[in-house]
């Protein structure tokens, strides 16, 4: 995956996807790419935004509606 011009590995892609689990944040797959060589700041939030999105379209995760911005794995 190419991230405002940074490509993002598949390590590091699976970095962030280990960081979903039955309660997280947007930002725990942030840090989840910072710790596997991600560029902080807009890069790293990006590429945590599109996993998320991948992962909701999917119908693997979903927001917790009472316990924003929490997700929920399904």
């Amino acid at each position: 995956m190419i991230v405002k011009g940074n490509e993002i590995t598949e390590a590091q892609v699976k970095a962030m996807m280990g960081a979903i689990n039955a309660r997280f944040r947007a930002s725990d797959l942030e840090k989840a790419a910072v710790k596997a060589g991600v560029p902080a700041g807009g890069v790293a939030i990006r590429a945590a935004d599109r996993i998320l999105i991948q992962q909701r379209k999917k119908g693997t995760i979903e927001p917790i509606a009472e316990d924003k911005p929490y997700w929920t794995t399904l």
